[in-house]
């Protein structure tokens, strides 16, 4: 039914502008009306609260990567990760990376996985 009243609508309009009754810019202003809405808040991710970290540097050895395991068995609270983004934030370029924009994004993220393999080291960082 809602289609069929819709095809009315259209087939009057165009009737319309044909009888040239209508001009182009209020006809589409009748078919499709714009509707004043309500700017919604945007919705943020899940909150995070720790950060696991595991990093492995193969040419160190053994006892590197023990205490490195050692270091970050426990996970980070979020607000530590931050507090570091905040104090890289002193020796990056800002014209080239926002760090409070990632300290945001870093508050939101939760459940994301990142993994960093290179030549030197394997970093794997779980936002829970």
């Amino acid at each position: 039914m809602k289609g069929c009243l819709i095809h009315m609508k259209v087939k009057n309009v165009l009737q319309k502008i044909e009888k040239e009754e209508l001009t182009a810019q209020e006809a589409l202003d009748l078919l499709y009306p714009v509707t004043q809405t309500k700017t919604k808040p945007k919705k943020y991710g899940r909150r995070a609260m720790f950060i696991k970290m595991k990093i492995n540097v193969p040419d160190e050895g053994k006892g590197v990567n023990t205490f490195l395991r050692i270091l970050f068995a426990i996970p980070i609270p979020i607000i530590f990760a931050r507090m570091g983004v905040r104090f890289a934030s002193r020796f990056v370029d800002q014209e080239d990376v926002d760090m409070k924009e990632i300290a945001k994004l870093l508050k939101y993220s939760k459940n994301t996985k990142i993994q960093v393999d290179s030549s030197d080291a394997q970093v794997n960082i779980q936002i829970i």
